[in-house]
């Protein structure tokens, strides 16, 4: 995108605020916050039962559903298409990835030393992960088998590796992501497969389309992944009856996912550059078309996409799209000036971390006092669950606007 690595520039001068990577943040979190309006749930309630009239209501509500759910295991659709719920979790973390850039420079021109720049980015990836831990077992206990795999989690194991690749060289990331999507990649189809393979993996197989004998190396309970999560699960918690995680989530999904963040911090050093903003957006651009174009020729042959274990191609593959909407967001709200309409959006983003949290620890109580002040039968109607996801949603948002405007914003 630029060879200008700004953020290595101690007196960098100071860059506007750009409201598109707010507006970019609150979008993200308020789809979480929102429970993707429930819709998943709701479509079963509406395809099963008499509100659905006909099959165009029928089709409309699985749209929907497909759309706000994670599919079972391939994440490609149509070769180009995907589900908007997978997609939330790359633009989560490509966005702390575009942040970076911005909170480097900002501390160092407050005077933090070196030193101290490199601490404060180790107490984080720390904080990150208890934290995410913490949200992770809250309600399994320490029995769970996915302990590292929690979002906040992923970034706080990342999150030191993007912090030193970005004192390189845009040119010298590139070369650091392509090593690290290469060797995870070349790790996978290498890695030797168990036998027999279960009912489970050989669904999960039929699915891809990469070569035949590719494809059981990346099955839900048979790639490398899985099995070091096992071992190490088994080993960490002394529990030898630990399986594969049923959702196939691995936490080795850190290392390519920390590529995630590392096109994060390319893109939010290409923003702060003295770069003109057509030629920001036109790198962009070109740049997401050319993830997407490897991605759909390795999806073809030796990697298969698959968000679930956060394959090298879904890495492409997704941040093709988060990176085209970036350069949408940037064109629409920082250059053409359409900024009404982003208020909503501002007041959650500013205050993303707070939103998360307060979504994944307050929510299911919150949803329990309306219904104690409301009656159930508001929320166990047809629609019942889309209610009482945007009723919820209204209280969080709410509580982000007190913050918003009393100046409070939650940061580690």
């Amino acid at each position: 995108m630029t060879d200008t690595p700004s953020i290595t520039v101690p007196n960098a001068p100071a860059t506007t605020r750009l409201l598109s990577l707010d507006v970019f943040r609150g979008l993200i979190m308020c789809t979480l916050a929102i429970n993707g309006f429930a819709f998943a749930t709701t479509a079963k309630r509406v395809t099963s039962g008499a509100v659905a009239a006909d099959s165009i209501s029928e089709t409309f509500w699985e749209i929907l559903a497909f759309h706000n759910s994670h599919p079972p295991w391939n994440s490609q659709f149509y070769v180009l298409g995907y589900s908007y719920w997978d997609m939330i979790q790359p633009a989560f973390m490509f966005m702390v990835g575009v942040a970076m850039p911005y909170s480097y420079a900002s501390r160092r021109r407050r005077g933090d030393s070196e030193f101290k720049l490199t601490w404060h980015a180790l107490v984080r990836s720390i904080v990150l992960i208890l934290i995410g831990v913490f949200l992770q077992t809250k309600n399994s206990g320490l029995s769970t088998n996915a302990l590292l795999t929690n979002v906040l989690s992923q970034i706080g194991l990342g999150y030191c590796f993007v912090y030193l690749a970005m004192k390189l060289s845009t040119k010298a990331q590139i070369v650091v992501a392509a090593i690290v999507l290469l060797t995870y990649m070349t790790w996978l189809n290498i890695y030797p497969i168990p036998a027999p393979i279960s009912e489970t993996s050989v669904r999960s197989i039929q699915s891809l389309s990469v070569f035949p004998n590719v494809a059981p190396h990346f099955a839900i309970e048979t790639n490398g992944a899985a099995a070091v999560d096992v071992s190490f699960l088994r080993l960490l918690l002394g529990d030898e009856t630990i399986q594969p995680h049923h959702g196939g989530y691995a936490t080795l999904n850190f290392i390519p996912s920390a590529v995630t963040m590392l096109i994060g911090a390319i893109a939010g050093s290409l923003l702060r550059s003295p770069v003109g903003s057509l030629e920001k957006i036109k790198r962009l651009v070109l740049s997401g078309a050319i993830c997407l174009a490897i991605a759909v020729m390795l999806s073809f042959t030796w990697c298969p996409v698959v968000k679930r274990i956060w394959t090298p191609s879904w890495t492409l593959f997704s941040g093709a799209y988060v990176l085209w909407t970036l350069a949408i967001l940037y064109w629409l709200v920082d250059v053409a000036g359409y900024r009404r309409w982003t208020f909503p959006f501002v007041v959650v983003g500013t205050n993303s971390l707070a939103m998360y949290l307060m979504s994944m620890l307050w929510k299911r109580w919150i949803a329990e006092r309306m219904e104690v002040f409301w009656g159930k039968d508001l929320f166990t109607g047809t629609y019942g669950p889309t209610i009482q996801a945007v009723s919820v949603f209204a209280v969080l948002w709410l509580f982000c606007f007190y913050l918003y405007r009393n100046k409070l914003f939650f940061r580690i």
